[in-house]
C-alpha cells in the first residue's frame, strides 16, 4: 500500500499585544505578563515568568526561547544582553520583550507583521505585532500606569490588556482569539487565580477578566471553607 506523506503546515504567527511588568513587593520582586491574540492558545507560547524575570515571545514563536531567556536571567545576566545574544535564523520574524530584576529589553524583528513595535518604561515593557496601529501600545502603557497602585498586579495587567483591545488590539479579522495572564513572586506563592488562560474565544480578553473574577471568588470561598473546617 502506498502512503502519501503529510506535509505539515507552517505554524501560524502568534500575533500578540502584550505587557511585561516588574514591581517590588513587601517580600521581594513580583513579575507578570499578560497577552492577547486573534489566534488560539497564546498562553501556551507567549508568557514566561519566573523568580527573576518575565518575558513575552511573539511573532513566529520559538517555544524554547522564553525558557532560555529566563534561565539566563537566573544566571544573573541582564535582559538586554540576553536579547542581543539571540541571533538565529528566526530573529527577523520574532518579537521578544521583558523585564529582569534590574533591566528591561525588547526586540522586534524587521519581518514582523505591521503594525509592529515595542516600548520600554520604568519597570515594564509593551509590544505588539499586527496591531491596528501604534495606539495599541499607547493604550497598554496608559492602562497600566493609570491603574490603582494598590490593586493586585494580575488585575492591573488585565486592565492594561483591556485598554489595548479597546484601542484596536490585533488588527486581523480572525474568528477565534485567546488571552493569558501570569504573575509570579519569588518569596511567596501566588494564588492560583494569578495564572489564567482563555485558549479559544470570540471575546478572549473579556472572558479572561470574567474568569479572573470567578476564579478569585471561588478560591476565596474554598479557603474560607478550609479554615472553617479546620478551626
Amino acid at each position: 500500500m502506498t502512503t502519501t506523506p503529510i506535509t505539515p503546515r507552517a505554524p501560524p504567527t502568534t500575533v500578540t499585544y502584550s505587557i511585561c511588568v516588574r514591581e517590588r513587593g513587601e517580600t521581594g520582586y513580583r513579575f507578570g505578563v499578560a497577552a492577547a491574540a486573534r489566534v488560539p492558545a497564546v498562553g501556551s507560547v507567549c508568557p514566561h515568568v519566573a523568580d527573576r524575570g518575565a518575558v513575552a515571545v511573539a511573532g513566529v514563536a520559538d517555544r524554547t526561547l522564553g525558557d532560555r531567556c529566563l534561565s539566563a536571567l537566573a544566571d544573573g545576566r541582564r535582559l538586554a544582553d540576553v536579547l542581543d545574544g539571540v541571533d538565529d535564523a528566526g530573529a527577523a520574524s520574532r518579537q521578544l520583550h521583558g523585564v529582569g530584576i534590574e533591566s528591561t529589553g525588547a526586540h522586534t524583528g524587521d519581518d514582523c507583521r505591521a503594525a509592529a513595535g515595542h516600548r520600554e518604561g520604568d519597570g515594564y515593557t509593551v509590544a505588539g505585532t499586527s496591531m491596528t496601529d501604534d495606539g495599541v501600545l499607547d493604550a497598554l502603557e496608559q492602562g497600566f500606569r493609570e491603574n490603582e497602585r494598590d490593586a493586585p498586579l494580575v488585575y492591573r495587567l488585565l486592565t492594561a490588556l483591556a485598554a489595548g483591545e479597546r484601542a484596536g488590539g490585533d488588527g486581523r479579522d480572525l474568528p477565534v482569539g485567546s488571552a493569558a495572564a501570569v504573575v509570579s513572586t519569588a518569596a511567596e506563592p501566588e494564588p492560583l487565580y494569578h495564572d489564567l488562560r482563555v485558549d479559544a474565544s470570540e471575546t478572549p480578553v473579556a472572558d479572561l477578566r470574567e474568569t479572573y473574577r470567578q476564579a478569585k471568588r471561588g478560591y476565596e470561598a474554598a479557603v474560607d471553607r478550609y479554615q472553617t473546617e479546620n478551626s
